[in-house]
């Protein structure tokens, strides 16, 4: 499908739309997680909701024809992206806090390259994408090894860790299978194609859990819409976005949401919080500034 190709500005704009809506998303589910709000429930009503949503809009204003072909490549791409990532990090935040998940996630560039080897072989990695994603790395690891954060501190980081892992390695596949298959398609189209199957392995998931429906208070209720609009305008503002650039430069964006989830989590949750995630912040930057630069310089 052609499409127009943006200016440096808007795709600096939208870049910076889904970091903070996932960022600010996991504080807020990680406070309702905190309030004994069932995570099975959280995640599966978040789900259904966007669902409802995104197919709603379709079958009034796109009444596209059925798409055979875009249904078996957005069903492999929605079961990762949404309920592989929805699933492992809403259970990781169980155990450990919502700044540390975030900065876990933000390790996703890095095996998105690996990804990329394998599955979109037509997308060259250069030695100065390289350095930028290694870069923006370097300042995340940082906040590890110097122990100053306390966030190491907060949770069982063996079995939160690895959750927050697996989840890890399906955003990162989830932006190489986005970028292979989403240019093809309609941007609101591709997402509502991933939500069926999606939602039907949720709600299966959810029905042999055997949790019953949680009964939410108004500030809870109003916070769960929160997440669900937030959901849903990352999702579509990251498709609208990898649909025009490279993986590399979308997969970059992960490195965002660890400055909103840590920043969100000290101001939302009073957890820790140190001057260190400002010298994480400089590195990251930086690496967004080297990765743009490239992306354009082509």
């Amino acid at each position: 499908m052609e499409r127009t190709q943006p200016s440096l500005l808007t795709i600096v704009v939208v870049m910076f739309c889904p970091p903070f809506m996932w960022g600010i998303g996991n504080v807020i589910t990680r406070s309702l997680l905190i309030e004994g709000v069932n995570e099975i429930f959280l995640v599966t009503i978040r789900i259904t909701l966007v669902s409802i949503l995104i197919g709603s809009y379709c079958l009034l204003f796109k009444r596209d024809k059925f798409n055979a072909k875009l249904l078996r490549e957005a069903s492999l791409t929605g079961f990762v992206s949404i309920f592989l990532v929805g699933w492992s990090l809403i259970f990781a935040l169980q155990h450990i806090s919502s700044g540390l998940v975030t900065l876990m996630i933000s390790s996703a560039p890095i095996f998105t390259i690996i990804w990329i080897k394998f599955l979109l072989k037509e997308e060259e990695v250069s030695t100065l994408r390289y350095i930028a994603i290694f870069t923006g790395f370097i300042g995340l690891a940082y906040l590890f090894i110097s122990k100053e954060t306390g966030l190491l501190d907060q949770g069982n980081i063996y079995r939160g860790g690895s959750l927050a892992f697996i989840g890890v390695q399906a955003i990162a596949l989830s932006t190489v299978l986005n970028r292979k298959f989403a240019p093809n398609y309609n941007t609101s189209t591709w997402l509502a194609y991933q939500y069926p199957v999606t939602l039907l392995l949720s709600l299966s998931a959810y029905l042999i859990s055997g949790v019953g429906v949680s009964s939410l208070d108004s500030s809870q209720k109003i916070r769960l819409g929160i997440i669900v609009v937030f959901n849903l305008g990352a999702f579509l503002s990251f498709t609208w976005l990898i649909q025009r650039v490279s993986a590399l430069l979308v997969a970059t964006i992960d490195y965002i949401v660890p400055i909103v989830g840590v920043t969100g989590g000290v101001l939302l949750l009073n957890e820790s919080f140190n001057k260190n995630i400002i010298i994480a912040g400089l590195f990251i930057f930086i690496s967004l500034i080297l990765n743009t630069k490239e992306e354009f310089s082509d």
